[in-house]
């Protein structure tokens, strides 16, 4: 897994370290397995730090302007690299890497995270997964709100009759999650 924040204490001081999840333990008979998982490790991290940098571009291109949608789908173009990586089993530890340790401010606003704050960069990555057309339908929290239920977004007929819906009706993002629920449940 990627590189983690920890907090340690050394000499009564606190102090945050970054450390793999990996343990190599010598004489265990693990050695070459822990090995590999170290060398996947950084390059795991290696490819965040470069996609950190793009996250970068697209953050301070809406430095002085509110973040829209297109914001949103930007990162989450940026975070296909676990797709094109075959980092896709390590994407929720990647997603908490980026989100919680490196950039919190980029995907909340804020430098200290929230609690699941996996599941904003998730959506982001889901967003961009999108066909492109219907993105500016709907409002970032209601593709929040689609996004959440997988048997909801992999089935593309659904996707078009809750953006109907939307676009018809301007539901709120509350009757979106209410009318969203119930046709999980229906499926």
């Amino acid at each position: 897994m990627p590189i983690r924040k920890k907090k340690m204490t050394i000499d009564g001081k606190e102090i945050e370290v970054e450390i793999y999840d990996t343990v190599l333990k010598p004489g265990s008979g693990k050695e070459e397995e822990a090995i590999e998982s170290l060398i996947r490790e950084d390059e795991i991290e290696k490819e965040i730090q470069k996609v950190i940098k793009e996250t970068d571009i697209v953050a301070n291109e809406y430095k002085n302007k509110e973040k829209d949608i297109w914001f949103y789908y930007k990162i989450g173009k940026i975070l296909q690299f676990v797709d094109q990586k075959g980092f896709i089993k390590e994407r929720h530890k990647i997603w908490e890497r980026i989100a919680d340790n490196l950039r919190p401010e980029i995907f909340f606003g804020k430098k200290v995270p929230p609690k699941k704050s996996k599941r904003y960069p998730e959506i982001m990555y889901l967003l961009a997964k999108q066909k492109e057309e219907d993105i500016p339908c709907i409002t970032w929290s209601h593709w929040f709100e689609i996004l959440q239920y997988p048997k909801i977004y992999k089935r593309y007929d659904i996707v078009q009759k809750i953006l109907k819906k939307c676009e018809l009706q301007k539901i709120s993002s509350e009757g979106l999650r209410k009318w969203v629920q119930q046709l999980n449940k229906n499926l």
